[in-house]
């Protein structure tokens, strides 16, 4: 069987031999001539030097035969326009404003506002003549200093009753018990006494208070259960 091989491995052996001349040769050949067509990798071409054209001097002595000079026209002038003066416009005389006279006006003095206190007789305890026992509230007229009943003004009462804050407002008007510039404030159903933690105060249209803090006490008496305060325009 190793004999049967033998053969097959000389006839191997003589090929790659042969392979390995012919590859020296082409080898031999490129590295002799690289521009040969063997060669896988040729040189780059090498661009042509440009040829530049020969320049044949001209002698300064060659000029042609006739040369006349070509006279040059001078420039033309452009005349100068004198300009004409205008006359100045005449001066203008000045006019001096005058200021007003001028008259201070009177200031007008602002009416003091009134002040209304409680008349002689107020507070008083009264019993009421159109309530009856179940019922206790506070009452009164407002007039002016001539004695003019006053309507349109705030009767604010307020303080505390039984413990407890108390606001109460009306407005002086016509159709009371009282007349013209009377008022009444309901205060409770029944009568009850307190120790002058209740008040009653006037205030204006705008809101201004225009009398103190009338402070008063109530009882607990059905003979009694009306509070009369009058305010009267007076004097602070």
């Amino acid at each position: 069987m190793a004999r049967s091989r033998a053969p097959i491995w000389n006839i191997l052996t003589a090929l790659f031999l042969l392979a390995t001349v012919c590859v020296f040769g082409v080898v031999a050949v490129i590295f002799i001539n690289p521009d040969s067509s063997l060669n896988p990798f040729p040189q780059p071409t090498v661009p042509v030097a440009m040829q530049l054209p020969t320049l044949t001097p001209t002698p300064l002595n060659q000029l042609p035969p006739t040369w006349t000079p070509t006279p040059t026209k001078p420039p033309t002038s452009t005349p100068t326009i004198t300009p004409t003066r205008t006359p100045a416009p005449p001066t203008a005389t000045p006019t001096f404003f005058t200021l007003p006279t001028w008259t201070p006006t009177a200031t007008n003095t602002p009416t003091p506002r009134p002040f209304y206190a409680p008349s002689a007789d107020s507070p008083a305890w009264l019993q009421s003549p159109n309530h009856d026992c179940g019922w206790m509230g506070v009452g009164g007229q407002v007039v002016d200093a001539a004695g003019n009943p006053v309507n349109g003004i705030t009767v604010f009462l307020g303080g505390k009753y039984e413990g407890k804050p108390i606001q109460l407002t009306t407005t002086t008007t016509s159709g009371t018990a009282f007349g013209d510039g009377g008022y009444e404030i309901q205060l409770a159903d029944d009568p009850n006494s307190t120790k002058e933690t209740l008040y009653v105060q006037l205030y204006a249209a705008d809101g201004a208070p225009i009398s103190k803090q009338i402070y008063f006490r109530t009882y607990d008496d059905c003979q009694k259960n009306l509070i009369r305060i009058d305010f009267v325009e007076g004097s602070e």
